[in-house]
């Protein structure tokens, strides 16, 4: 048997069959153009813009406003954290139809909006708008 010089040796190595590893490739791509559009993406629709949203704001009867100092006002009257719960129920049997709209300071806590959420909630809100004022 002959030996094959070392050169010989070292250039068959370095030859790789990359064929199976581009089909294999090509097939997750097909793969994925089928698929991607019955993807359930989930997107946030925004209020539109002009005069018919600011006449729908104006309307709301249940106005929350939570500054960064954590104090909460209710259609401005403050409210302690203990009386929210009990404040709400009563705005759900006067306005049972009625979304509440939160105003929250962006350097309030997270927590305060998770109270007043939970709040919610309990007095039987299944809807919350939450109002981002813009800056300047």
């Amino acid at each position: 048997m002959r030996k094959k010089p070392f050169d010989e040796l070292n250039e068959e190595a370095e030859l790789i069959n990359l064929t199976p590893l581009i089909d294999v490739l090509f097939t997750v791509l097909v793969l994925f153009i089928v698929i991607s559009p019955f993807l359930d993406i989930e997107s946030v629709q925004l209020a539109p813009k002009g005069s018919e949203a600011v006449g729908q704001r104006n309307k709301r009867k249940i106005r929350i406003f939570v500054n960064k100092n954590e104090q909460i006002k209710i259609n401005d009257t403050p409210v302690s954290p203990k009386q929210l719960s009990i404040v709400l129920q009563e705005l759900k049997k006067t306005f049972q139809n009625e979304i509440p709209e939160l105003y929250q300071d962006k350097n309030s806590p997270f927590g305060t909006y998770l109270n007043i959420k939970h709040a919610l909630e309990q007095a039987g809100f299944e809807e919350m708008d939450l109002v981002v004022q813009p800056e300047g």
